[in-house]
């Protein structure tokens, strides 16, 4: 089943059942955590899919890029209140909320009730020096929460090629942290696809078809993932 039927199904069973919940979070800031949000999103928007970005980061900064561009496919909300959970939750033809959450699991408590009630959990990581130890907390916390989880790598640079991305996937095993297999490039087309206020998913930049080909990946694999999860948490 490819990513369009994939988000088919998903939105048909939303019909009957609350949203997914997807929290993109890390304790480390600058790791590509709104990138991944906003960048899901619109591919589930793309994908004939229904997504809410949640933006629970007092900083807004997805409300604020959500809102600079022209009719990015999803909606979007500025919510920092971990009691409107389940309202969330339930919208109405929603398929999947994506939450852009604050850098620090232990600086809001809003983090540790949303990844309690999360379908599945995505942990951006690129592989820099300052972000390991960061990564690392951050995935211990989530596991010990019982709730599924991977690693996600993030602006993986393609000059490099395939080591960068090997060296972060062995990184994350030495610490029995699971990862995907799907990765996102590191493409100057997400930057000026904001300042251009237009989608990733239709910004026609040299390098951004090569960014949709990542998010597409990941989107999928992530739905694999939950359906692997098992049902709806």
């Amino acid at each position: 089943m490819n990513a369009t039927a994939q988000s088919g199904a998903l939105r048909t069973a939303a019909r009957a059942a609350r949203s997914y919940l997807v929290p993109i979070i890390n304790g480390k800031g600058g790791v590509g955590k709104t990138m991944l949000t906003l960048g899901l999103a619109a591919h589930t928007a793309k994908a004939n899919g229904r997504a809410l970005v949640w933006d629970t980061d007092p900083q807004g900064t997805a409300h604020q890029v959500t809102n600079v561009l022209a009719d990015p496919g999803y909606e979007v909300r500025l919510d920092t209140d971990p009691d409107h959970i389940e309202e969330i939750r339930n919208l109405q033809d929603i398929d999947t909320v994506f939450a852009d959450c604050p850098g620090s699991l232990e600086a809001d408590k809003i983090l540790a009730r949303i990844v309690k009630n999360a379908t599945f959990v995505l942990i951006p990581y690129d592989h820099e020096f300052e972000s390991v130890l960061p990564t690392i907390r951050t995935a211990k916390r989530v596991a010990e929460m019982g709730v599924p989880y991977a690693a996600v790598v993030t602006k993986a640079d393609p000059q490099v090629g395939a080591q960068h991305v090997i060296e972060a996937w062995e990184t994350l095993q030495a610490e029995n942290i699971p990862h995907f297999r799907s990765f996102v490039r590191k493409y100057r087309a997400w930057p000026n696809s904001l300042k251009a206020g237009i989608p990733i998913t239709r910004y026609n930049e040299r390098y951004a078809p090569k960014l949709r080909e990542d998010l597409a990946a990941v989107h999928t694999e992530l739905l694999l993932n939950i359906g692997r999860a098992g049902a709806r948490r």
